[in-house]
């Protein structure tokens, strides 16, 4: 088992490597995606975990590892 997680937006779209008409396309109906997930209050169905492997301490933002104070 991996030591580490990512956490990511699981959301994208394959597309032609090259077809800038294809790949602006893609990047309005990400936006849109996104955009529709937030209003919809759906975004943390977009929200997943994945292994993080090569991943080390030092890949964690530094606010995550600062402790909390009430």
């Amino acid at each position: 088992m991996n030591k580490y997680k990512r956490l990511i937006i699981d959301l994208g779209y394959v597309v032609r490597a090259g077809d800038d008409e294809m790949i602006q396309h893609a990047k309005t109906a990400f936006y849109e995606d996104i955009m529709c997930a937030h209003k919809y209050d759906e975004a943390w169905d977009c929200i997943s975990l994945e292994d993080a492997p090569g991943a080390t301490e030092a890949d964690i933002p530094e606010f995550l590892l600062e402790e909390e104070t009430i």
